[in-house]
């Protein structure tokens, strides 16, 4: 009787210590299964004759991880990057998982943009990741879908309306 208490007390330690949830606690988390940080702030500004819901990237670390690692965008939605001074910006695709219309905002309009920029391929070094940079210093940048520009027929000298304390 002593050596089947055994033998079921070892059953149970081995099945315990190799179930998926004991498993799960012992392997560190990808970055993608990390919760995101908090949600961020939120407007709607007017670009053309479109309304465009957009999150806010103000702080450095929020314009660092800008859309990265997410799986997706609203189809009408964008983030909103937004600079004390105009002056010119560089962006890359650091992290993300679709293509984007990257759009350069000064002076109330649009100045110019990467269009339908997508991420390399896996396993690309960060040191061979291509840049896009604005032609002239911008305030804003505003990141939608790839394809919404050309969807809409918006380009350079299209309007763009923001709140007060966005300008």
């Amino acid at each position: 009787m002593r050596t089947l208490s055994r033998v079921v007390a070892i059953v149970i330690l081995a099945v315990t210590l190799t179930s998926p949830i004991a498993l799960a606690q012992r392997q560190p988390v990808p970055p993608w299964r990390e919760p995101l940080p908090p949600a961020r702030s939120t407007a709607e500004i007017v670009v053309g004759e479109t309304t465009v819901p957009v999150e806010l990237a103000i702080a450095r670390d929020e314009q660092t991880l800008g859309l990265g690692y997410r799986n997706s965008l609203d189809p009408d939605a964008g983030m909103l990057f937004v600079f004390e001074e105009a002056s010119p910006r560089t962006f890359w695709m650091m992290g993300m998982r679709f293509c984007l219309d990257i759009i350069w905002v000064t002076g109330n309009e649009i100045v110019g943009a990467a269009e339908s920029v997508c991420p390399p391929p896996a396993g690309t070094d960060a040191s061979d990741y291509p840049s896009y940079p604005s032609d002239e210093p911008v305030t804003h940048v505003l990141e939608v879908n790839a394809g919404w520009l050309e969807a809409h027929g918006y380009g350079p000298g299209t309007p763009v309306e923001m709140p007060a304390g966005l300008k």
